[in-house]
């Protein structure tokens, strides 16, 4: 069988988009971290918010049960989009890494389609190359 450029150049693309969300779903979690830390600021945030916008917020409105509610939902969503794009960075790195070696056919198919969520173009290029490389794999 002779090996062609397409797989190895599917392989190195998936790893590049595989490490870039990694590295955008470490950085969702930390931030994740950051905003979930800020309820311990309520009080002096809720303070801030009424002296600048104290005219327009009625006497009655809770703030910061209101800020802590924002805090919280803010924080989860942020946990979720982070662990989601960080498994699928982990999961186009491995499909990256199978497609350089021209081992799993699916996972390397897996990889570069998961490849899309942290860089489309990347993604594209890789699902071609991994597809038009398929007789080579083993």
């Amino acid at each position: 069988m002779e090996r062609t450029w397409k797989p190895t150049t599917a392989g190195v693309l998936t790893i590049i988009a595989g490490a870039i969300g990694i590295g955008r779903g470490g950085f969702i979690l930390a931030l994740a971290g950051l905003i979930g830390r800020l309820s311990a600021f309520t009080t002096e945030i809720s303070d801030l918010i009424r002296q600048w916008a104290g005219v327009f917020i009625p006497g009655t409105i809770d703030i910061p049960s209101i800020i802590t509610r924002v805090i919280s939902i803010s924080s989860t969503a942020l946990i979720v989009i982070g662990a989601v794009s960080l498994a699928f960075g982990i999961v186009a790195l491995i499909g990256g890494i199978q497609a350089i070696r021209r081992r799993a056919w699916g996972l390397a198919l897996a990889g570069s389609i998961l490849a899309l969520a942290s860089s489309p173009v990347l993604g594209i290029l890789s699902i071609i190359f991994v597809s038009l490389g398929k007789k080579e794999f083993a």
